[in-house]
């Protein structure tokens, strides 16, 4: 008799539970002082060609692969205010057979890769009162060094650059924020107002030795740099 009480309170006390949490999840998640969060982002793109023709040269064969990924942790030191740092990875390889203006085939392969640290400051404006919906606008300090080799081949002779590279920077990078389950959100941002400072020097065989400083002052929004990521908050 006990256990035909208990099994139907069982019952009921669970599915209590289930809709507390459906409650829950449709009211999203307040961002509030003391919350831990991280993001991953992924990028990646491949490029195979055959006879492209540029401006200077036409490549008979092109395949290019490249990826980027960054962790982005951070802790809520206010409401809808927090800090972290980004670190991110990225690589890419070409390998080209081109054939000059001139009637030269030369085979051009080349491999970089870099690495970033980004300390941030990330504010979040909700919208609306369901805590789901956030705009993001992280403001950042980039930091990153990186570098690379290009192998030429003409005619038999091999000539090798390499390239050693060292950036900084301040960027805005405005998104939109979404929880899509409980703790569990979507992020896109994009690139905007940036300002850096570039270093590169470079080791050509039989050549003298270069370094190139430029500065780039950006004022718009560039949606080439898209970011899509994947977002946990505790």
């Amino acid at each position: 008799m006990k256990l035909k009480l208990i099994v139907p309170l069982l019952i009921l006390v669970s599915l209590s539970a289930l809709g507390q949490s459906k409650k829950d999840y449709s009211n999203g998640v307040p961002i509030t002082k003391g919350t831990w969060f991280s993001s991953l982002s992924l990028s990646a793109n491949s490029r195979v060609g055959e006879n492209d023709r540029q401006l200077f040269a036409t490549y008979v064969e092109q395949q290019r692969n490249a990826f980027n990924v960054r962790l982005d942790p951070g802790y809520i030191i206010k409401d809808n205010l927090g800090v972290g740092i980004g670190l991110l990875y990225g690589s890419r390889k070409d390998e080209n057979i081109q054939l000059s203006s001139d009637g030269i085939i030369s085979e051009v392969n080349s491999a970089d890769r870099r690495f970033e640290i980004r300390p941030y400051i990330k504010n979040f404006i909700p919208l609306g009162n369901t805590n789901r919906f956030y705009i993001v606008i992280p403001t950042e300090l980039q930091i990153g060094f990186g570098n690379g080799i290009k192998e030429t081949t003409t005619d038999g002779l091999l000539t090798r650059e390499f390239t050693d590279g060292f950036y900084y920077g301040l960027e805005m990078r405005p998104g939109m924020l979404v929880f899509i389950h409980k703790n569990f959100g979507f992020e896109v941002n994009v690139g905007a107002l940036g300002i850096s400072r570039t270093v590169i020097t470079n080791e050509t065989t039989d050549l003298p030795d270069s370094k190139v400083n430029t500065g780039d002052l950006n004022l718009r929004i560039n949606l080439l740099e898209l970011s899509l990521g994947f977002s946990v908050y505790l």
